[in-house]
């Protein structure tokens, strides 16, 4: 008898309910679960609690967990004032993910984090984000910003694991944020790069079970990159699953 794919918990946007004040919606791209099924796993969406038995239980129940895209992590966790253009984002939701992360690093799960999701790791590890990117007038070699279709080249870093992992220098991405990493987390390195220098994945030599990239990978189901990184970590998910 085969064993069971990997159950791999998601995260979820929160936002405020315009018609119930006191209320939130939770909200998830599809697409995230899209990609995690086709890798061979089952997606599992988990909305937030801060509720103790039931983190324990979330953990003890996912062999891996995807932090996905959201607003900004709040500066003061890096010990600055949030800017003008800066959107902090729902502050229970961050708790809750900064648990998970936490706490499952302990456990040595597969984590991997994206956009949103790499900046948080960045910071919860000790480093700090440019709170705003120059806009593409300035800037005139890449437009992080974008939109749902912009995508742009990456560079990947020579000896890091994500490259010999993608195994090529260069990659085409959907990218589509307004922050990025500015001081690396502590023992982390850069993984990729824009053309114009901007850091669009971390890793750290001794954290193999950890992926972070600043680029939506699942908004290019298709692509050789994403179907890549989705195996890998679905991979690594079973193996901590059989432990």
């Amino acid at each position: 008898m085969s064993k069971p794919a990997p159950l791999i918990g998601i995260t979820c946007e929160v936002l405020r309910n315009r018609q119930d004040p006191s209320g939130y919606n939770l909200l998830c791209d599809h697409r995230y679960a899209a990609v995690v099924r086709r890798a061979g796993a089952h997606p599992v969406l988990l909305p937030f609690s801060l509720s103790p038995p039931i983190l324990r239980r979330y953990l003890e129940g996912i062999d891996g967990l995807v932090i996905i895209g959201g607003d900004d992590v709040d500066p003061k966790l890096y010990g600055e004032a949030p800017r003008r253009r800066t959107r902090v984002i729902f502050a229970k939701r961050a708790a809750f993910e900064t648990w998970l992360y936490r706490e499952g690093r302990k456990r040595a799960l597969p984590i991997f984090g994206i956009c949103y999701g790499m900046q948080l790791i960045n910071v919860l590890e000790g480093g700090t984000l440019h709170q705003h990117l120059y806009p593409r007038k300035k800037n005139r070699k890449v437009n992080h910003r974008g939109g749902g279709r912009n995508f742009h080249r990456v560079r990947l870093v020579e000896g890091t694991r994500l490259r010999r992992l993608l195994t090529v220098a260069r990659a085409s991405v959907a990218a589509e944020h307004h922050q990025a990493v500015k001081r690396l987390g502590r023992g982390f390195i850069a993984a990729a790069r824009a053309e114009d220098g901007t850091i669009e994945a971390i890793e750290h030599p001794e954290i193999p079970e950890l992926l972070a990239v600043q680029w939506h990978p699942e908004r290019r189901p298709a692509s050789f990159p994403t179907r890549r990184l989705f195996r890998r970590f679905v991979l690594t998910c079973a193996r901590y699953r059989d432990r």
